[in-house]
């Protein structure tokens, strides 16, 4: 067993001093902690989550983001390639345990890009071309009591922002702008009666998703559309029904530099969001129906949700600071499904969520930053026509990167 352990402790040592000769790789790491004071306003709530009956509720939390991470990157002959780990903190977690077994690592990114000399050729898990954030720090919109994660560094996921997150894929961009993506396809359960009688889902198609990046002095703005269709029936159990679900989404990204302000915005507009698993759609106090997914009624028939919303943010460099402010609105609602919870109210109605956001980035060192924020979200009306809660959160995000 020593002779083994001498041998790995030499190999290691070989590794550590050839490697740099090969290779031009840097590991880094980034902390990210949140402690901000929420405040959740029931007062015109109409559903009443049942883990509170206070008008108002709020308290401290303080925890790690999750978006906390370890990684590498760096080029390997022709191959650049990027892993990167994310690190879950206490409130992240389910609960502590005797083994600890729920301080999760997980994968954030692990893809190699090959330069062809025309462009680029992209292969493994890498964030999408939708996904374009905002610099909103703080909590997101349902991140209430650990109910949800501490999702700290939001950046209007929901709310405007297209979140479809980091998935295995293919992606060609080429040199003059246009990009070509297929991605892991992804086959959430959609909403209603007629799925609980064993509708069977196949994906047989890849996400798709085609853009152009235009890029000029101070100006960058990239319009695109996504797709994809799942086939929904109910063959598996002995019926006749065939029809598929299906989901497209087209946005515009953009950035303009001004100098003295700097704008980031984006727009979208689509079908059936949550089938393609946009993140944050969902509504948890809802009572009934996810007005972003299509809903399969009774009879199998497919509803399908009409979904659009966009966000902008101004951000004005006030050096050594940085100010922005940010704005960000989500529309959702299906037709035609009438009141399919019982309770009488009808669910035709748009599913609405706004938000707004103010925060002062203060650099302490190279790699050390502050960044205090006020957040306000505004759930709006829901697809039933009630009132939602709404949330502000005031803290401050400390971001460590090494």
């Amino acid at each position: 067993m020593k002779k083994f352990a001498i041998i790995l402790l030499a190999l290691g040592l070989v590794a550590a001093f050839t490697l740099p000769a090969m290779a031009e790789i840097k590991p880094y790491g980034s902390m990210r902690l949140g402690i901000f004071w929420e405040n959740h306003d029931y007062d015109n709530n109409a559903y009443n989550p049942g883990w509170t009956n206070d008008n108002d509720d709020s308290g401290i939390m303080m925890d790690i983001s999750d978006i906390s991470r370890f990684g590498a990157k760096g080029t390997v002959g022709e191959i650049f390639g990027h892993i990167e780990l994310g690190l879950i903190g206490q409130e992240n977690a389910t609960g502590y345990t005797a083994a600890m077994d729920n301080l999760e690592v997980y994968t954030r990114l692990i893809y190699g890009t090959w330069d062809f000399g025309g462009g680029t050729l992209t292969v493994g898990q890498d964030y999408t071309p939708i996904t374009f954030i905002s610099n909103q720090e703080g909590p997101g919109i349902f991140d209430d009591n650990n109910v949800q994660s501490y999702d700290l560094q939001n950046a209007f996921i929901g709310v405007g922002c297209l979140w479809d997150s980091r998935v295995p894929q293919i992606r060609l961009n080429l040199d003059n702008g246009l990009y070509v993506m297929i991605a892991q396809p992804d086959d959430p359960e959609p909403a209603g009666a007629g799925r609980t009688a064993g509708g069977d889902r196949d994906a047989n198609l890849p996400k798709m998703m085609v853009g152009y990046d235009y890029k000029a002095e101070g100006l960058f703005i990239s319009p695109g559309l996504a797709y994809q269709t799942i086939d929904y029936n109910d063959k598996a159990v002995g019926g006749s029904f065939d029809d598929d679900i299906t989901a497209w989404i087209a946005f515009v990204k953009a950035t303009l530099d001004l100098g003295a302000v700097n704008f980031k915005l984006a727009a979208h507009y689509g079908e059936n969001l949550a089938n393609y698993a946009i993140s944050g759609r969902t509504n948890p106090y809802n009572g009934g129906v996810n007005a972003a997914a299509a809903y399969v009624k009774p009879d199998y028939s497919v509803e399908d949700a009409e979904c659009w919303g966009g966000f902008i943010q101004a951000a004005f460099p006030i050096d050594p600071y940085t100010l922005r402010l940010g704005w960000g609105y989500s529309s959702s609602q299906v037709d035609n499904i009438g009141d399919p919870d019982g309770d009488g109210l009808n669910n035709t109605n748009e599913d609405e969520l706004m938000g707004f956001f103010v925060n002062l980035k203060i650099p302490i060192t190279d790699n050390f930053s502050a960044t205090p924020e006020f957040d306000y979200w505004d759930g709006m009306k829901n697809e039933e026509n009630q009132d939602d809660p709404d949330h502000w959160y005031l803290g401050i995000l400390w971001q460590m990167d090494f």
